[in-house]
């Protein structure tokens, strides 16, 4: 299993706009070979942020990696146009490989 995560710094007062945006969008994921699902966190605010956090499941990183690749990658990436200025900061990719799964 792979996770693809992405964290956002989005500046206070822009929580709104920025929920609004993932769950108006269009994601091109549900037929993608290897997708299994995707979890987006919001995490504690600080004096000039609020953190979020995206977290993409996958079966693989090739998978994750022939995503990237698609048409629907970049229709899913630039159908917002310019939205930099929800961002502190620019977000940080972490492509992670799952080492231990425990269940209850």
């Amino acid at each position: 299993m792979y996770m693809a995560m992405t964290r956002f710094q989005v500046t206070l007062g822009q929580e709104s706009l920025f929920e609004s945006v993932w769950k108006k969008r269009k994601s091109y994921l549900s037929e993608t070979k290897g997708y299994r699902g995707l979890f987006l966190l919001r995490g504690d605010s600080l004096e000039d942020h609020t953190l979020y956090i995206s977290h993409f499941i996958w079966n693989s990183k090739e998978d994750f990696d022939v995503w990237t690749k698609s048409d629907e990658f970049i229709k899913a990436h630039t159908q917002f146009g310019d939205i930099g200025a929800l961002f502190v900061s620019k977000p940080i990719f972490e492509g992670l490989s799952v080492v231990l799964q425990e269940k209850p």
